[in-house]
């Protein structure tokens, strides 16, 4: 073999040894791309707020999602409610309390029973701390269903505004006593 000949073939192996590391660099990045993926698939990020998180909802989610816990509640009420001391009653929609607490339980109950390859104890716990106890704070307080036996009854006396005009004139104060922000800092979000 000449020595052009010596000299290609070294330059090729240092051209081949170059790729390899290259690709080596390559693999780890895309396994660590995939397992990124994989883990904004298994929890979204916390600024990205839930499917069933009613305060973000537009209208049609807002519609898709009480149809589909509507779906769920009546399967409830078949499977559960064999008595009326038991069931939940058909205006539960209207009461904004309960059909947060209906979403929760909802949701525990899909983690519960969804996704799960080997027994646990997890819908026995589902059962014990979650439906139950829900299903007695719904029938039982003011703001739930105890006074819809018969017919809707809306639990609230009136429909006051949650803060009162002078909210504005304290933020004024609170703000007066704060002082100034420092320059460039920005509330955007909590």
């Amino acid at each position: 073999m000449s020595e052009d000949q010596k000299s290609g073939l070294a330059g090729i192996e240092e051209v081949l040894i170059e790729h390899d590391e290259r690709l080596v660099d390559l693999s780890e990045s895309i396994d660590s791309m995939a397992a990124a993926v994989k883990n904004l698939l298994a929890s979204p990020p916390a600024a990205t707020p839930a499917p069933w998180n009613w305060q973000e909802l537009d209208g049609e989610q807002s519609v898709q999602l009480m149809d589909a816990l509507n779906e769920w509640v009546t399967w409830i009420n078949e499977r559960y409610g064999v008595t009326d001391s038991f069931r939940i009653y058909g205006c539960w929609y209207r009461h904004s309390a309960v059909v947060e607490e209906l979403t929760a339980a909802w949701v525990a109950w899909k983690a519960a029973y969804y996704g799960h390859k080997d027994p646990t104890i997890d819908a026995a716990s589902w059962h014990d701390g979650t439906f139950w106890p829900m299903m007695k704070r719904i029938r039982s307080e003011t703001w739930g269903l105890s006074n819809c036996h018969t017919e809707h009854a809306d639990p609230r006396p009136s429909f006051r505004d949650s803060t009162d005009p002078q909210f504005t004139d304290f933020l004024a104060e609170l703000g007066a006593k704060a002082g100034p922000a420092p320059p460039g800092y920005h509330v955007t979000s909590l």
